[in-house]
């Protein structure tokens, strides 16, 4: 098992606590989040190794190991917004470009 330095275990903690708080929908996860990006900048390569290749649990005993580097998260789709109409449509004047 590697050593832990007290900045990682520092960190660990720190998101224990901001996962805890998105959970419950307290908008104080937002500030930690943010607060722990010095704290995550400060730790080594091998740190961020170690994070990245962590398993992540989705409940009821099953688990997922993925690294869990920048591509894990994707961005949403873009959405187009539909058009609704309630009425018909009607054309007038309609011409045919020959």
């Amino acid at each position: 098992m590697a050593m832990t330095s007290n900045r990682l275990r520092a960190y660990l903690e720190l998101e224990r606590q901001m996962l805890m708080l998105d959970d419950a929908g307290d908008p104080l996860a937002d500030l930690l989040r943010e607060a722990m990006d010095p704290l995550w900048y400060g730790l080594s390569d091998e740190e961020h190794s170690l994070l990245d290749a962590r398993t992540i649990s989705i409940g009821s005993g099953v688990s997922l190991k993925t690294p869990a580097g920048s591509d894990l998260f994707l961005s949403p789709p873009h959405i187009t917004e539909l058009v609704q109409r309630h009425d018909p449509l009607r054309t007038t004047d309609w011409e045919y470009a020959a």
